[in-house]
């Protein structure tokens, strides 16, 4: 079987976006065009794991930023990921963190302590509604999200001088929850027509938290330690699961900007 990458993204956009249900091997024939054979062997070639596995990690992943994010039931959060009872979802939760549900949503703070603790407390954010906006991505499996990796695909994407109107970063995963080595990027444009080998989404078009990393994306990592440190002390700022959004852009004077949407629960 030969497929592009393009081809795959297609595929796991698909189960990213109904990860809380079965997705049928017949299903994923008819999107693909290939036999589920054919097809689970280059997806494991690629991402290094199943169908099925990879829907079960995105439904665990999932529940676990529910429980530090907001504050719904445990058995609400279990049914919103597709399990039918509390139980299995607590035995595969358990299974997956080597904690339960309970325990992981008491030990929140824990979860970031690490990664905040040489962060700056000073932080400027905004609360605001974002319309869609419809992107053509490509995306890359980046381990910790690699900023050389990143670089890459966007050298790839951009070669030379800036052909795209507005450019985004599409933070699937939570490095401090996902295993290192699954954490995706994807890198969006805007553009006029359909672009070969890119896959069409839509971003945005709900409510975020709106703040803003100066300078070289290298050190983007220092205003994300900010923004957990304030978040963790405004209880009253509930998260949602899904993706977290990259703005870039740049002064007139020529320096670089980022601002960074992370989705407000509703």
């Amino acid at each position: 079987m030969q497929a592009s990458f393009g081809e795959i993204q297609k595929i796991v956009d698909h189960i990213e976006t109904n990860f809380d249900r079965e997705i049928t091997a017949h299903e994923i024939e008819l999107l693909s065009h290939y036999s589920y054979r054919n097809f689970q062997r280059v997806f494991f070639k690629i991402f290094n794991e199943t169908v099925s596995g990879f829907q079960k990690r995105l439904k665990l992943e999932n529940s676990y930023k529910k429980l530090i994010y907001t504050e719904d039931k445990i058995s609400e959060i279990a049914w919103q990921v597709g399990y039918d009872n509390i139980q299995s979802f607590s035995k595969a939760f358990k299974k997956q963190f080597s904690v339960s549900p309970v325990e992981a949503r008491k030990q929140k703070q824990d979860v970031f302590r690490q990664f905040i603790e040489n962060g700056s407390p000073n932080l400027k954010f905004e609360i605001k509604y974002k319309d869609e906006v419809i992107v053509y991505c490509k995306f890359i499996k980046t381990k910790d999200y690699h900023n050389a990796e990143i670089d890459a695909l966007w050298k790839e994407i951009e070669p030379e001088d800036e052909i795209f109107e507005s450019a985004y970063g599409i933070i699937h995963d939570q490095p401090l929850i996902t295993n290192r080595f699954h954490c995706r990027y994807g890198a969006a444009v805007t553009y006029d027509n359909d672009l070969k080998g890119f896959l069409k989404k839509e971003i945005f078009g709900r409510k975020y938290v709106k703040f803003t990393h100066y300078g070289l994306y290298e050190h983007i990592l220092g205003t994300y330690r900010s923004f957990y440190r304030f978040w963790l002390s405004e209880q009253s700022l509930l998260l949602d699961n899904s993706d977290v959004i990259e703005e870039y852009t740049e002064t007139e004077s020529g320096e670089k900007v980022t601002h960074i949407y992370f989705p407000l629960y509703e």
